[in-house]
């Protein structure tokens, strides 16, 4: 006789379930949120609220109290569970939400109760009720292990009444459908304390709900109690506001004054159709770049508590069913903060067949097959132009050439983005004169100098029409769009500012030039020397998102420069011989730093 056994029982696999790949609290959490959501949603409410509570109280830890997190509750009053229901809800893979084809379908997979569950806590408690009928089910990790027998069913009760430390911290009159998750025994929690959860909740979990949050489908409240002995005390309620990586959203969790105003515009969309077993599914892809003023028109905003607020947020969001899955930071530059100001999303709608092509794992952390692909390098390992990899993947793998063409197009979008924010910097670029800026200082160094040059001269003639006009056409020579540089000018001439820098393509070994039109400097950077994308660049880079105050070599180097203009009109005026010699040492210096660059790169 063969001795037959299970394929598995709780007992042997719940605590390697624990290690069930979430990344934090708050995404443990959500699952709880997304069930209390899709309850609501089935019954058509107009208006899902779900409570988030946390009970803290003292506990020793090593020889000292301290304040510590002992309860986290999730409560809905959406439509309750009845015995079916409740049963399968701690059970593995069998929530009744995995059948759900409509609300979202945001718990398709039925682990997450489960999962979410035992990766945070020892023993989870739920009480729910339908028509004042109150349902109590339990998991108890200890129960299960120290049992002599497998525990093979869920256990649900009926009980009369919620016990009275759960009615404590729950409103004194609730509907007559509802659900309570409690989670105790709390051991793999990351956040100890009831202030390290809120601003780590509202982060994230403001994140994932942002767009129902900001529609009013959704209102998800945040209640923090304080336990001593039998007592409750309600320290902290608060209303979880939507954490807007693309800064469209008003009413956010952005610092002051953007938090009540949107701070990026609206970019472009764009979109991948892709056909699933016969029917065709489209990949939105949403885009958003900073606004001048988020950025910084007085001072660079990388420093702001705005700056930085939008520095955690950078990333691709990966948007399933209109809940965040993931951020992705994989398209990122970390090595340049101006990626900050530029971000996307990946919207899809999930059900089994879209889940399955991007890799959606159960826990719902991510979409594994949405990365950057460096295109360059796969073309490079395969020995293929990219036309020939790209019809390659096609014939070959349809979910990877689907994924590469968005990593494609993302990751262009993004750098074309980041590419027009260099051009015209916040803060101390080379485009936006600010004050304490190089082409502030050397306004202001003209104004001020007793002997007044020819250009000064030729300044003071000007109209004010005049200097604009050839601002713009310096700002549009160097690849800035007509009204960005009418703009841009505007801003210049109405500070009275009669420098401009900018970066342009010349043929010739020199590494900048100096013109002198309607009495401006006009100081353009070679784009075609080896200094600037090696010395330049670094520069510039180096100097964003600091505030005028703060030492900046890319300012320092660009006062060097205007010197030298200065050098030049001084020259010119006084009629002295050195003016055309200025010329040719310019284009000498220009030729052996060029060679120096090259020669530096060959040996």
């Amino acid at each position: 006789m063969i001795n037959r056994q299970k394929y598995n029982t709780v007992k042997n696999t719940i605590l390697s379930d624990r290690n069930s790949g979430f990344k934090n609290t708050a995404y443990a959490v959500a699952e709880l949120i997304d069930n209390s959501i899709q309850s609501a949603f089935r019954q058509k409410q107009k208006n899902c609220e779900v409570s988030l509570i946390i009970v803290e109280e003292k506990q020793i830890v090593g020889e000292r109290n301290y304040n510590r997190i002992s309860e986290i509750h999730v409560f809905d009053e959406a439509e309750g569970m009845g015995e079916a229901t409740l049963a399968k809800a701690l059970s593995k893979g069998q929530s009744e939400n995995k059948n759900d084809q409509g609300f979202g379908k945001m718990g398709r997979y039925g682990f997450g109760l489960y999962m979410s569950s035992i990766s945070q806590c020892r023993k989870t408690e739920i009480y729910s009720w339908q028509e004042n009928k109150i349902l109590k089910s339990w998991l108890d990790i200890d129960e299960i292990l120290e049992s002599e027998k497998d525990i093979e069913y869920v256990p649900v009760e009926n009980v009369n009444n919620l016990p009275v430390e759960i009615k404590k911290i729950l409103p004194e009159k609730i509907n007559k459908n509802g659900t309570i998750v409690s989670w105790k025994n709390l051991d793999f929690t990351k956040w100890k304390t009831a202030e390290g959860l809120f601003n780590n909740v509202e982060n994230e979990i403001g994140r994932m709900y942002r767009y129902f949050i900001n529609d009013g489908s959704v209102k998800i409240k945040f209640k923090y109690f304080k336990k001593n002995g039998g007592n409750f005390t309600l320290i902290e309620e608060q209303i979880v506001r939507p954490n807007d990586p693309l800064y469209q959203m008003e009413n956010s969790t952005c610092p002051k004054p953007w938090d009540k105003k949107a701070g990026f515009a609206v970019a472009e969309t764009d979109k991948v159709s892709v056909n699933i077993k016969g029917k065709k599914r489209d990949i939105l892809l949403k885009f958003g770049i900073a606004k001048e003023e988020f950025r910084g028109l007085e001072e660079a905003g990388g420093g702001k508590p705005h700056g930085k607020h939008a520095l955690k947020n950078n990333g691709v969001s990966f948007i399933r069913s209109g809940r965040e899955l993931e951020l992705n930071r994989s398209w990122n530059n970390p090595s340049d903060s101006r990626w900050r100001w530029v971000n996307a999303e990946i919207h899809f709608d999930g059900d089994e067949d879209m889940d399955n092509f991007l890799k959606v794992p159960t826990n719902k952390q991510g979409a594994d097959n949405l990365y950057y692909r460096d295109i360059k390098k796969l073309c490079e390992e395969k020995n293929l132009t990219e036309p020939k990899y790209m019809t390659y993947l096609q014939d070959t793998d349809q979910e990877e050439y689907v994924a590469t063409i968005i990593s494609i197009k993302i990751k262009n979008r993004l750098s074309e983005m980041v590419a027009a924010i260099r051009e015209w910097r916040a803060g101390t670029g080379p485009k936006k004169p600010i004050g304490g800026s190089a082409e502030d200082i050397t306004s202001k160094y003209r104004e001020n100098r007793k002997n007044k040059t020819q250009q000064d001269k030729d300044k003071e003639k000007s109209t004010k029409e005049q200097r604009l006009k050839a601002m713009m056409e310096r700002l549009i020579a160097s690849g800035i769009d007509e009204k960005t540089a009418r703009d841009m000018a505007t801003i210049s001439i109405d500070r009275d500012i009669s420098t401009v820098i900018t970066s342009e393509e010349i043929s010739s070994p020199i590494f900048f030039d100096i013109r002198f039109k309607e009495g401006q400097y006009q100081i353009i950077i070679n784009k075609k020397h080896p200094a600037y994308l090696d010395f330049f660049n670094l520069l510039e880079k180096e100097s964003d998102g600091k505030s005028v105050d703060e030492p900046s070599s890319d300012r320092a180097i660009k006062l060097m420069l205007a010197a030298w203009a200065s050098l030049e009109d001084e020259s010119s005026s006084n009629n002295s011989v050195y003016s055309n010699q200025l010329q040719d040492i310019k284009l000498r210096w220009g030729q052996i730093f060029r060679d120096l660059l090259t020669s530096e790169k060959t040996n």
